[in-house]
């Protein structure tokens, strides 16, 4: 085994001019001549000698620097680590020739001892490195990791090199899952505009034959007929244009969900009207209107509402009648509606029914194709309703069949007979006075 004894200790300076003569022993194989160098290729005779015998066998299988005393301590200044280094590096050469240098980076290029840095190596230098100052470490762990710093001295292991590759994979399937990720949003935001513009659009296809269509228009000459008069004969319905107001909406008054608060069955009494008592239809006198028969009286102190809407109960027109003031709640919308004919058990309200094919504000377009109407509840605060109202539709029941609003004459003052066609408790026929 070698003796460390010609080692300088790490506290003793070193002799720059002192000559390593360790090695002698051994005569270093001779390099076989090359005839012709390429330029640039030429080397001199001395460092070819060591190169050639860098990696003979040695006599020992143990570390150079095994033997090396351990070193305890606080941290060196900048000169003194310098020091310990070059010490290190000496005994890392073993009986090779050296070419010394003063400055530790160079004595380790100058003789490639970059080279014998194997896992024990690194390890002792790692521990050496635990009293250098913070410079130095820097230093150092960039030239040992082949330029590119890391945490540890040396070259990077297999295994490190594994969890590099590892690490890139990882960055590359997230890179790609997000890639994919955004491609699916952006494809499910198309399939939601797309689905959004067919159903704005869904009015717009050529919904004529279920449209509330007149049968006949008043002509110029009529409108100014100064008796006021229309042209035509008494007000009789078109059953497939007739309906019953026959479903009650009734929500309590309460907090959370509405949907939860819904009620299907309401006393009998605390209703605006009896299930199926309203009957209604759609005629022409002058525009459109909206006939509705029930009991006697059934309006007085009621709040009656009409909605003419699209198919997908877009409204187009909505009006009110109250003929008590308060009989309406407070927050219901709509216009104030015009009577057309009023007796004890009929009123008629004029609406706007648009023919053909209407253009909406929100895009796309519609026709006419129901007619909602109902009594509505004033709740008030004491009230342990929400909403409560009895309401009834009117529309062509049928697609394909093409159904006109009938029209309906007379003048202001007359009195005219309702004739609903209705079927069921009470008279279909009702008497009133056109205004």
């Amino acid at each position: 085994m070698r003796s460390l004894g010609d080692v300088p200790a790490p506290d003793e300076p070193i002799d720059d001019d002192v000559a390593t003569d360790r090695g002698d022993e051994v005569e270093p194989a001779t390099a076989p001549e090359r005839r012709l160098a390429e330029p640039g290729t030429e080397v001199s005779d001395d460092l070819r000698d060591r190169r050639t015998g860098f990696f003979r066998e040695s006599d020992s299988t143990t570390s150079p620097i095994a033997d090396l005393p351990a070193q305890t301590g606080g941290r060196w200044s900048e000169l003194e680590a310098d020091r310990q280094i070059r010490a290190f590096l000496v005994a890392l050469s073993g009986d090779r020739k050296l070419v010394h240098r003063s400055e530790p980076v160079e004595l380790l290029r100058e003789n490639d001892l970059l080279l014998l840095f194997g896992p024990e190596e690194e390890e002792a230098f790692a521990t050496l490195a635990l009293r250098f100052p913070e410079e130095t470490v820097t230093r150092w762990a960039t030239l040992l990791s082949g330029g590119d710093r890391s945490e540890a001295f040396g070259p990077r292991s297999r295994s490190e090199r594994r969890d590099e590759a590892a690490i890139v994979r990882s960055l590359h399937v997230g890179l790609r899952n997000r890639v994919l990720g955004a491609l699916l949003f952006a494809l499910l935001i198309v399939g939601v505009v797309a689905l959004a513009r067919g159903l704005l659009a869904s009015d717009s296809i050529d919904r004529s034959d279920r449209a509330l269509r007149f049968s006949s228009t008043v002509t110029a000459s009529e409108a100014d007929d100064p008796a006021g008069a229309i042209s035509g004969g008494a007000p009789v319905a078109e059953p497939a244009l007739v309906g019953t107001a026959d479903r009650v909406v009734a929500v309590l008054r309460g907090d959370g969900d509405p949907a939860d608060r819904i009620r299907l069955e309401v006393p009998a009494a605390e209703l605006p009207i009896p299930v199926g008592a309203l009957a209604g239809t759609v005629f022409e006198h002058g525009g459109g209107q909206v006939a509705l028969l029930g009991p006697a009286d059934w309006w007085a102190g009621a709040c009656v509402r009409v909605v003419v809407a699209t198919e997908l109960l877009r409204p187009l027109d909505v009006v009110i009648h109250e003929a008590t003031y308060g009989a309406c709640p407070p927050d219901l919308v709509g216009r104030m509606a015009r009577v057309t004919c009023i007796g004890r058990r009929v009123l008629i309200l004029a609406v706007d029914i648009p023919q053909g094919e209407v253009p909406l504000i929100e895009g796309g377009t519609g026709w006419a194709e129901t007619i909602r109407f109902g009594l509505e509840t004033a709740t008030g605060p004491a009230s342990r309703w929400e909403t409560l109202a009895v309401r009834g539709s009117i529309a062509v029941a049928d697609a394909g069949a093409s159904v006109a609003v009938p029209t309906f004459g007379g003048a202001s003052g007359d009195v005219v007979t309702v004739d609903m066609g209705v079927r069921g408790s009470g008279s279909s026929l009702g008497d009133c006075t056109l205004t």
